[in-house]
């Protein structure tokens, strides 16, 4: 069931009634100014319980917690799990540092995800998954903080499932900027405990004026007067934040308004609220890997629009580094069905641009399982080259950067990239990817897939190797899915060449320089796509034709089960050849431990070698 988000705003009633309302409330105030004078600050009937909280765990809220210290004050500060320990935000250590000064710890969502744009099992995961965190990492956890303010019926029942006592919200108190016909403060305890009212978020342009009247107000009614701070910045800061000297000037002037005869007092949301710590409640799982051959991507053929930014597939986010000027346009130039998707990168100094499932904790990235491989496949039309970049998320729910395909030429004409990985790292509980631009160009793409797919040696007889006679190109002028490599000192010049023994094209090294080492072309260093899988046991023939001016002999390579690659043996020399002729040679049975085999002609001295229709076949 679809429930929409809860109001933000106080609702405001009728004319008629507010003006009825106004005239009783001004008779009953005057009444009440001539039997008893009103205080201008709370007292023993009327006291007020100042909270300030802080979102999302960012490093410089621990300039908060040391002024909160320093003031004898205690602050509440919502966490995403997943965020603790990256860049910006707060360590694991400093994190326990601020729970043991006292500052209570609440949740606030594994990723700081929009929560009404979710399924409601990924509200779940998201709730309880980040609270179950904080717990196990020692931290007694009541208090929830509804990312963006956006929350639904559905989304508060889910905190009060996952053993929250109360969430709160933002809005519908007064504020210095808006919402002048609202209370001053919250109720002790709330009319609602998973929708606390707050005034607005505390912005840069908020002055010590600003929160002093708002405290003073909420002094002549008490109650709760919850504070939403997200920075604590003094130069080149976000709207949301306010400055060291702003923050350490209010405390100062809080700190003596809890004398007997005012009554205020600074609480954390535990503190105000009370309630026992519940315990730990399980996530609802994350989608099951696919079985071998099951596309699991969302929305695959980007039919459907992200209702919050039309120019997204729903379930997908645009994503990058760098400095670039991109643009991601949803078009009707598709593959199949109606819609595709359009990246394009106008200018660039550093960086890429890519669209990729969204990373989240199961909705619409994709679960993987330990020592399995899977095929992505994107079809696309671009005009500069490509290539698929791979991230992993933990059991945190933290994303990173995993690994990256070849490079795929450019196509101008719809043309399926497809791309087998490595097995997840260890760390790997589901996966997301994009094919990725990183020039200046235009990149259109459409149906994604993502499947779990058995990938083993070649069977005896059968050709091992990708793109065998180099005709598909790749990057920095090698064909795809082989590279130049070598070692020592020399020159190594490289390039393509159209004096093929087969097709089009043909790779020819030169080394124009040597004092030491060599060079030579080789399949890529990866996994299970581009370096052939092999056979324990098994001997591999391996064949090339080749013509060069110097002697040359074959170089293999083997990678172990860790993923690790390692000199294996090599060949005999072969001699000078003016005319394209056949280098073959049988490698020794492949020892144990080995997974995947990568070979290459060698030129080590002055010369040059031309390479084309290569072979690798068990025997």
């Amino acid at each position: 069931m679809t429930v929409e988000p809860m109001s933000r705003q106080g609702t405001k009633p009728a004319l008629g009634l507010r003006l009825l309302t106004v005239l009783a409330a001004l008779s009953t105030a005057a009444l009440f100014i001539i039997s008893i004078p009103v205080a201008a600050h709370a007292s023993a009937l009327r006291p007020l319980s100042v909270t300030l909280t802080f979102d999302d765990g960012f490093a410089d809220e621990l300039v908060a917690q040391q002024l909160l210290q320093q003031y004898g004050m205690r602050g509440t500060f919502y966490i995403n799990s997943s965020f603790i320990g990256l860049p910006g935000y707060m360590t694991r250590a400093q994190l326990a540092d601020v729970a043991a000064h006292g500052h209570e710890i609440g949740g606030h969502t594994v990723s700081h995800q929009p929560l009404t744009t979710l399924s409601a099992d990924e509200q779940d995961r998201q709730i309880c998954q980040d609270r179950n965190v904080l717990l196990s990492w020692g931290y007694a956890v009541t208090s929830f903080a509804y990312p963006f303010a956006e929350f639904s019926a559905t989304t508060k029942t889910i905190a009060q499932h996952c053993g929250y006592n109360s969430a709160r919200a933002v809005g519908d108190l007064r504020s210095p900027y808006s919402c002048s016909d609202c209370p001053a403060t919250e109720t002790i305890p709330p009319a609602d405990r998973f929708e606390i009212r707050t005034p607005d978020d505390v912005e840069s342009n908020w002055t010590l004026a600003n929160l002093q009247n708002l405290v003073t107000r909420a002094e002549t009614t008490g109650g709760w007067l919850p504070l939403n701070l997200h920075h604590v910045c003094s130069t080149g800061c976000p709207a949301e934040s306010i400055s060291p000297a702003v923050l350490g000037q209010f405390l100062n002037w809080l700190r003596p308004r809890s004398s007997p005869t005012i009554r205020t007092t600074v609480k954390t949301v535990q503190q105000a609220l009370g309630g026992s710590v519940q315990p730990a409640v399980a996530a609802v799982p994350a989608p099951a890997p696919g079985a071998p051959g099951v596309n699991t991507v969302r929305n695959a053929s980007l039919e459907t629009a992200y209702a919050p930014d039309p120019n997204l597939p729903d379930c997908f986010n645009s994503a990058g580094y760098g400095a670039n000027t991109t643009t991601q346009t949803r078009v009707t130039d598709a593959h199949s069905g109606t819609y595709a998707s359009r990246i394009t990168v106008s200018s660039r100094t550093d960086g890429d641009a890519k669209l990729l499932p969204r990373f989240d904790l199961g909705q619409c990235s994709s679960s993987v399982a330990q020592g399995r491989t899977y095929q992505a496949s994107v079809w696309y039309k671009s005009d500069v080259q490509v290539f698929f970049t791979m991230y992993k998320r933990n059991a945190l729910g933290q994303w990173s950067y995993w690994t990256q395909s070849p490079r795929m030429t450019p196509a101008g004409t719809w043309t399926q990239a497809t791309w087998i990985t490595p097995a997840p790292p260890a760390d790997a509980l589901a996966v997301s990817f994009g094919l990725t631009i990183d020039s200046v160009g235009t990149l259109t793409t459409d149906d994604y897939g993502f499947a779990d797919t058995a990938v083993g040696p070649a069977p005896p007889g059968a050709n091992a190797l990708t793109n065998a006679s180099l005709e598909t190109d790749g990057a920095d002028g090698f064909p795809q899915c082989w590279t130049g490599t070598g070692f020592g000192t020399n020159t190594p010049v490289w390039s393509r060449v159209t004096d093929a023994a087969d097709g089009t094209y043909a790779e020819k090294l030169e080394l124009t320089a040597w004092t030491d080492g060599d060079a030579k072309l080789i399949p890529s260093w990866d996994s299970a796509n581009c370096a052939p899988l092999v056979t324990v046991g098994s001997t591999y023939t391996l064949a090339l034709s080749y013509k060069s001016t110097a002697t040359t002999f074959l170089t293999l390579y083997r990678q172990d089960a860790a993923g690790n690659w390692a000199y294996w043996t090599q060949s005999p020399y072969f001699p000078v050849s003016a005319a394209y002729t056949t280098a073959t040679w049988t490698t020794p049975a492949v020892p144990a431990g080995t997974r995947a085999v990568t070979f290459g002609l060698t030129l080590d001295k002055v010369g040059e070698v031309t390479t084309d229709r290569y072979s690798m076949i068990a025997n």
